[in-house]
């Protein structure tokens, strides 16, 4: 197996702050291997019940400084601290890290897995520095690649989502705590925001490409007052920037602004058009977000330096849209192509495995004979994926509660929304 790259030039964030190698690491397995590693239970005790000499030690502190976020450690401290160098020894060992399940998943089940996507780009250009790291994981230079979460500001509340991503779902109080994507907890950005030094520690001298995903990025003021500052700066002609947006804020003195970069990567979130795609990424209008996605299509047609696609993330709704929503983005959208990104795994009765075993094989028979979609192959792991496991029996009952839950707070109704679905799920 070649090893994955991004550990070794990739600085990301989750939305609460905590460092991690990309947006697919699963850091609590992670830091789980790590406790056991030292001989300790996971998870960890409160803090008032933590050994002294274990919170003076190396190991402690490194722990400490990971999960108090960034708030009490910078990057150069934490790209050397004991997570990272763990998952570098790991693959120079040729196991997989206990943080990359996702990828190891994908690639088991047939798919095209992001550790493949980032070694096709990335892998040639950086091997060099795989021979440099030393036997403990440690490397001797700042990572050119950082990937931020901008904090879990955003103005949208998408069905699979949930407050820890974005804080639009705050409105909807009767539905916290209530399921596992919709935990009551308490939202800190304090570590992004304008009075911290998060952005100051960005050295835009030496950082070639930044990744942003919220929450919603260009809702964060912060945000934006730093993309200007570096794309007024003399190293925004070297500079990559990619964002995964929900494309409801973007207009032209942004793109206006992003155009002065060397290479412009945009994701734009979508999972179904229409009604559908109304009640997913609630409160869209689909008429509003088309006029917005145009005028993106029209500025890029003889712009070499974006790169802009559609990103469809599997789900059990979604599934059921997959070829319709191809077929109207790609006839409105023409320049912009349409990729399969991601697929839910939590919360659970969302996942493409949560659906009745006849249902999944109609939609799996009816996407095998659409002959449109750009990229066939790739749609195999999702095939294969919802095909793997029958949790209809397990969550269908909490799937259906969670719509009609959502009809009652936002005065919707699901049945009318998802009208392609419903005669077969309920």
């Amino acid at each position: 197996m070649i090893k994955c790259i991004l550990p070794w030039i990739n600085f990301g964030t989750n939305t609460l702050g905590r460092p991690r190698v990309c947006g697919y690491s699963d850091f609590q397995a992670q830091w789980k291997k790590i406790f056991e590693d030292e001989g300790l239970s996971w998870p960890p005790p409160p803090e008032s019940e933590i050994p002294q000499h274990l919170k003076d030690s190396e190991f402690g502190r490194e722990w400490v400084q990971w999960r108090d976020k960034l708030e009490n450690s910078d990057i150069s401290q934490q790209w050397n601290g004991r997570y990272f160098r763990d998952i570098r020894k790991a693959f120079m060992s040729g196991e997989w890290p206990e943080n990359c399940n996702r990828c190891k998943y994908v690639e088991e089940s047939g798919g095209t897995s992001k550790r493949m996507d980032e070694n096709h780009l990335w892998h040639d250009k950086y091997k060099g520095w795989l021979k440099s790291t030393l036997e403990s994981g440690r490397v001797l230079y700042q990572p050119p690649h950082v990937d931020v979460r901008t904090g879990t500001v955003c103005n949208s509340k998408c069905i699979h989502c949930g407050p820890g991503a974005s804080s639009k779902w705050q409105e909807d109080k009767p539905l916290i705590g209530k399921y596992t994507n919709l935990p009551d907890i308490e939202i800190d950005n304090t570590w992004i925001a304008q009075d911290n030094s998060f952005w100051d520690q960005l050295d835009i001298a030496q950082i070639d490409r930044y990744n942003f995903l919220g929450g919603e990025s260009f809702a964060n003021k912060r945000h934006n007052q730093f993309i200007k500052k570096l794309s007024d700066s003399p190293y925004a002609k070297d500079v990559e920037v990619q964002y995964v947006t929900n494309g409801t804020l973007l207009n032209k003195a942004f793109l206006l602004t992003l155009n002065k970069f060397k290479k412009i990567k945009l994701r734009l979130s979508v999972d179904a058009s229409d009604e559908a795609g109304e009640y997913f990424r609630y409160p869209l209008n689909w008429f509003d977000w088309c006029d917005r996605i145009e005028t993106l299509n029209s500025f890029i047609a003889d712009r070499e330096n974006f790169d802009v696609a559609f990103q469809w993330t599997c789900s059990n709704i979604s599934m059921f849209y997959l070829t319709a929503t191809y077929d109207v983005l790609s006839v409105k959208f023409p320049n912009i192509r349409f990729l399969p990104e991601n697929h839910v795994t939590d919360p659970i009765h969302l996942s493409a495995q949560t659906l009745p075993p006849s249902v999944k094989e109609m939609i799996s028979r009816s996407i095998q004979k659409y002959p449109r979609i750009s990229g066939y192959d790739k749609f195999d792991f999702y095939i294969n994926h919802m095909l793997s496991k029958d949790l209809w029996p397990e969550h269908g009952s909490t799937f259906l509660n969670y719509l009609n839950d959502i009809d009652e707070v936002r005065g919707l109704n699901w049945r009318h929304s998802f009208k392609e679905m419903v005669k077969y799920v309920e």
